[in-house]
């Protein structure tokens, strides 16, 4: 045989199946797995779409319904034990010394929300502060409801008395502010040769919105001429003061026109009424020129004879005024 003449040989390898398919078996659990949150979604969906008659109802199917006195009770057999024989009987049996779960039994939906077990929780408030300045650790919720003052000033006496105080302080910073005002207008009416002698016709109230100054008509000094709303030159000029007075300050203002009781004598249908009006309107034009800010004025009102200065004969010639409130807002009470 020639030395390239060799046997081929050929080798042949089987598989040992190592390395083959692992099998199924990891379906079977995956597929249980999804199945049980199946039911698990399915049961929060019933549970959230149900109403409390139905969930109560589900509540009790589920309850333990086991007697505590031996076996005798309202379930399945009624109060009814077997006797010996198995016949079913009333009579007493051995009762159990242990102690049966009673959960849920009082309140069967406490076994699906946890927040109705607990109906009054331990609530722990570290170093409360007590009205004479000692801390304590209080618990609150032990079988009650924390008691809450009605009075707010009572848990807390100190600060009842800084806001009183506040309050007292702030009603005679308002005194002072309308004295003031009161005051200056005096002064520069009195201090007016031309004026001097109309201080009488200036009459200044206290009333709730602030301090009311009203321009009178006087027996012998008329502030305005009869049946019309054409504003004179002296009144004018009391407007203008009352104007000059108060034009710093951020105070609305309101205007109002008043007449006696005498009737108007023109029958076209104009009234005290429309001369009330008139007048005012006319007021809040000379206030304007003289540089109040229009938007100051919220309100002019012509009210005729139905508001007679208290005291006097609605037919008095007092009564014939207009009336300029500069509004004070009143402190509140604590």
């Amino acid at each position: 045989m020639a030395r390239n003449d060799q046997p081929i040989i050929i080798k042949k390898v089987e598989d040992d199946g190592g390395h083959g398919h692992h099998g199924g078996g990891w379906k079977v659990a995956y597929a249980d797995f999804m199945t049980a949150m199946m039911a698990f979604f399915l049961l929060l969906w019933i549970l959230a779409a149900s109403d409390e008659e139905k969930l109560r109802g589900l509540a009790d199917y589920f309850t333990p319904s086991l007697s505590e006195s031996g076996g005798r009770g309202d379930g399945l057999l009624d109060g009814m034990v077997l006797g010996p024989d198995g016949v079913m009987t009333g009579t007493d049996g051995p009762r159990s010394d242990v102690q049966l779960p009673s959960f849920g039994q009082e309140n069967p939906l406490a076994v699906f929300d946890s927040r109705l077990r607990d109906e009054f929780p331990q609530v722990v408030v570290e170093y409360e502060t007590r009205p004479d300045g000692t801390k304590t650790d209080t618990t609150a919720g032990e079988g009650e409801a924390a008691e809450t003052p009605e009075d707010p000033s009572q848990a807390d006496p100190i600060q009842a008395a800084a806001e009183a105080a506040s309050a007292a302080e702030a009603e005679v910073q308002r005194d002072e502010a309308m004295k003031r005002v009161e005051q200056t207008i005096i002064d520069k009416v009195a201090g007016d040769s031309r004026l001097e002698d109309y201080v009488e016709n200036l009459r200044f109230d206290r009333v709730p919105e602030g301090l009311d100054i009203q321009i009178v008509d006087k027996e012998g000094r008329s502030m305005f001429d009869t049946g019309s709303a054409r504003i004179t030159d002296r009144t004018r000029a009391l407007l203008r003061v009352i104007g000059e007075a108060i034009i710093d300050m951020p105070n609305s203002i309101t205007v109002s026109g008043h007449t006696d009781s005498v009737p108007y004598s023109q029958s076209n249908g104009y009234s005290n009424w429309e001369l009330s009006s008139d007048r005012a309107n006319a007021t809040r034009r000379v206030l304007v020129d003289t540089g109040i800010s229009p938007s100051r004025i919220t309100r002019i009102s012509g009210l005729a004879d139905t508001a007679p200065i208290e005291g006097t004969d609605p037919l008095a010639p007092e009564n014939r005024r207009i009336s300029v409130t500069v509004n004070f807002p009143q402190v509140p009470r604590p």
